[in-house]
């Protein structure tokens, strides 16, 4: 590993082979967690981001004691003593080392999460301090059989094992035997190994071993593959292909069910519909009672009530007739039987009268557009006496 730029604390010493290595101080962690966004009081920090930075050995994180995530991959680690004293850990991120041994694991009783693919670890110490350890990522490391795995034993939530691209060579009953007594699994990777390619019919043998198992290698467990594999387990081919069917069977006759439940559901609305209607009264139909067929024009009768200034405005408007040839709105007719009936006149200053074209000087409708005759009197009230041929000059007109 080699840097080219060096943080400002810290210390390079050159190895053998012209390897630089990093040495973790108190002062480079605390610069390193200030560039995180972390703390400068170590005991502030959640989280410890030292990953590529050529470190050998684990160091000084004694005042880091409610660390809960470590991010140490791409350095030059050989194991990891040092954690001790960070009893909070829940994950630890050391993949990409040269750890051959993990024993400072014990002391973590809080981990949960460890990844130490890409490594050179052969055996698993005790790891029963380890009680909530439930995700271990052992990938590319140097296990030759199961007995090297022991310390999967004493740990009872373990539910994600990936030992892909290993060494392991034992036989199909030791292999089985080991991950069967694994209660908790439902996530392993075994691709890569020896031992694969022992184990005859891998992926069922497998799945039917472990009946909480629900992803092994590169694909999930789904439910048929599951009925199949333990049909296969207890009657050969004969049985798989006669579970296959009867699961494809259970299949059919559950969609089946479905539909006539969707189709009674849709009979019974339009009955309730038809027995509203032939009652006389008004449909109203619920999300709950709709169905596709149901949506039309004519047959959706909402009752919606009307804003009162659109009330309002058309009680003015029933005081003026329709013009010759145009039909009028139906809510005009309406608004102006309720009106009588209620016996109420139209609220308007004006007496009502019917329209006539813009053009005839008879007239005297008050529309915008409507040009209003003056007498006479008013013009020469108005305009200082001018009257006759005189009133276009006087009012400016051309």
């Amino acid at each position: 590993v080699f840097f080219r730029h060096p943080l400002p604390h810290s210390r390079i010493s050159v190895a053998e082979g012209a390897c630089v290595a990093m040495e973790m101080t108190r002062e480079l962690l605390v610069e390193l967690a200030r560039e995180q966004g972390g703390y400068r009081n170590p005991g502030l920090n959640d989280q410890l981001y030292l990953h590529f930075k050529g470190f050998v050995a684990l160091a000084n994180l004694e005042a880091y004691t409610g660390l809960r995530s470590i991010f140490l991959e791409g350095n030059g680690l050989e194991s990891l003593e040092g954690l001790e004293h960070c009893k909070e850990l829940r994950c630890v991120f050391a993949q990409g080392n040269f750890i051959r041994s993990c024993e400072a694991l014990g002391s973590l009783p809080n981990l949960a999460n460890l990844n130490l693919s890409k490594n050179l670890l052969a055996t698993l110490e005790d790891l029963g301090e380890c009680p909530e350890l439930d995700t271990m990522l052992l990938a590319s490391n140097k296990f030759r059989t199961v007995a090297d795995l022991e310390g999967l034993r004493q740990c009872p939530k373990l539910h994600t094992l990936d030992l892909s691209n290993n060494e392991l060579d034992d036989d199909s009953e030791t292999l089985l035997a080991f991950f069967t007594s694994l209660k908790s699994l439902q996530v392993l990777y075994l691709s890569g190994n020896p031992a694969v390619s022992k184990v005859r019919n891998y992926r069922k043998t497998l799945i039917s071993s472990l009946p909480g198992l629900n992803y092994l290698d590169d694909r999930p467990v789904f439910e048929l593959e599951r009925v199949c594999a333990e049909a296969w387990a207890e009657g050969g081919l004969e049985g798989e292909r006669a579970a296959r069917d009867a699961f494809k069977q259970k299949e059919k006759e559950a969609e089946r069910r479905n539909h006539d439940a969707l189709t009674k559901l849709r009979e019974d609305a339009r009955q309730r519909r038809i027995e509203h209607e032939q009652a006389g009264e008004t449909v109203a139909k619920s999300a709950s009672t709709m169905d596709v067929d149901d949506f039309s024009d004519t047959e959706l009768e909402l009752e919606i009530e009307e804003p009162p200034e659109l009330v309002r405005a058309r009680e003015k408007l029933a005081a003026f007739e329709a013009r010759p040839g145009e039909e009028e709105p139906p809510e005009m007719a309406e608004t102006r039987a309720r009106l009588a009936a209620e016996g109420r006149a139209a609220p308007v200053s004006v007496e009502a009268k019917p329209w006539s074209p813009l053009s005839d000087p008879t007239s005297t409708l008050e529309h915008p557009q409507v040009v209003m005759e003056a007498s006479a009197e008013e013009l020469a009230t108005e305009g200082g006496g001018a009257t006759g041929d005189d009133d276009e000059d006087d009012l400016g007109l051309d």
